[in-house]
């Protein structure tokens, strides 16, 4: 069994949730990371929005899927001009579910999270998540990684807004020795 690796480049709770699905743009269609209700669990867990690892029910991780898809349709610079109703639909729906609130531990000095339905919680925090960004102007500041082969959208907090890559350590490098290889590989042999 392959653990996925989560990235938390976004910005934002919902555009890293909307990472779990890498590279969607290369033919096969990307790289599921939230394959099993374990891996929804692993996920909330790592982004904090979890004390404990919970595993999805099927019809929970289905929703999960497709919150992702239509946050990222909604949120993506060359698609949110043209919002669908039913990427409009699925993202209340989420929201409207009770979220995560805060129990006070016996010492009085701890707290952890708890929900009647910690999963559907977690998706409503998330979705909540995705209409602060869309009601406001910091959809315009939403960038998707430049990087023809990655699809992270992110949210372009840098002074002049110009933030091309999701991250400069993976995507920005990559691009970078690309473009140097090409240039040393078209460079007339004299002048290498």
């Amino acid at each position: 069994m392959v653990v996925a690796r989560f990235r938390f480049v976004g910005g934002r709770l919902s555009l890293n949730f909307v990472a779990t699905l890498s590279g969607r743009h290369l033919s096969g269609g990307g790289e599921e990371q939230l394959a099993r209700g374990e891996d929804l669990g692993r996920w909330f867990q790592t982004a904090g929005l979890l004390n404990e690892q919970l595993v999805a029910q099927p019809a929970e991780l289905l929703l999960a899927r497709q919150l992702r898809e239509a946050v990222y349709r909604l949120v993506r610079p060359d698609t949110r001009d043209d919002p669908s109703q039913a990427d409009i639909d699925i993202v209340n729906m989420c929201a409207a579910h009770c979220r995560l609130r805060p129990v006070l531990g016996d010492d009085a000095r701890s707290a952890r999270m708890v929900a009647d339905q910690p999963m559907l919680s977690c998706l409503a925090d998330v979705a909540a998540d995705a209409i602060d960004i869309l009601a406001s102007p910091q959809l315009a500041h939403v960038r998707e990684c430049a990087r023809g082969e990655c699809s992270v959208l992110f949210l372009d907090a840098s002074r002049a807004r110009q933030r091309r890559w999701c991250d400069m350590t993976k995507c920005g490098n990559r691009l970078k020795a690309a473009r140097h290889r090409q240039r040393y590989a078209s460079a007339p042999s004299g002048a290498q």
